[in-house]
């Protein structure tokens, strides 16, 4: 992903902040598929996350847990998490983590950005700085 957009202040008068780093970030997340009530199927997607750290902890107090290029290979590796590949697994998102934060820099954005019904994803000026 290119970044993610955090908000800040109070229900009513949030404003909008674009978090990025050098180049492309990834973030650890899982992907399901579950049956509806209806016998449909339905992927299911989440991004893991964690206590924020340097530009992150300034704006939220969570960010997602960041993969570096070396660490992509054992998070898509299917195994089952046991005592000690947990503990390997966090401390390997702890470091990736921590690696790519101190990288992240933001910048307030447009608040058009919070209403993804009317805005083009694809609008380049969505993540640019205002004023």
């Amino acid at each position: 992903m290119r970044g993610y957009f955090e908000w800040t202040g109070e229900k009513g008068d949030k404003t909008p902040h674009f978090l990025h780093g050098d180049g492309m970030l990834s973030a650890a997340g899982l992907t399901w598929s579950m049956e509806l009530a209806n016998g449909e199927r339905s992927r299911c997607f989440v991004v893991i996350t964690r206590e924020a750290r340097d530009a992150s902890g300034e704006v939220h107090d969570r960010m997602p847990a960041f993969l570096t290029p070396d660490t992509w290979d054992a998070w898509l590796t299917p195994e089952k998490l046991t005592g000690e590949t947990k503990v390997e697994t966090v401390a390997m998102l702890e470091l990736a983590s921590a690696d790519v934060a101190s990288t992240i820099t933001e910048h307030v954005v447009d608040r058009k950005v919070n209403n993804s019904r009317t805005v083009d994803a694809s609008d380049s000026s969505l993540i640019e700085a205002v004023g």
